[in-house]
């Protein structure tokens, strides 16, 4: 398995979060992406988690090509992109 974790920090804590983040998480199951869990961190709303698993490298790189071609995806990008002050991204390789 290969996992992307996702720290964001948005530049306000409200719902339009909420909205957009489950529309980019609908694009990653349409190319079954597992989306293993997220949220904002209690103490800081304004910082939110998100970890996705893709079976490996290759289904990495297969969705990635796909999704820089998704007109939806590519929408909700630019949509958090305004919203998000920055995000990290941690990649985590799984042999089991």
């Amino acid at each position: 398995m290969l996992y992307k974790l996702y720290k964001a920090r948005n530049k306000t804590a409200d719902s339009d979060f909420d909205e957009s983040y489950k529309e980019f998480i609908d694009s990653y199951k349409k190319y079954d992406v597992q989306v293993v869990g997220g949220g904002s961190n209690i103490d800081d709303p304004h910082e939110m988690y998100i970890m996705i698993a893709y079976k490996d490298k290759n289904h990495y790189e297969e969705t990635v090509k796909k999704l820089q071609k998704d007109s939806n995806y590519i929408e909700q990008s630019k949509k958090l992109h305004e919203l998000r002050e920055s995000i990290d991204v941690v990649t985590l390789e799984s042999s089991y």
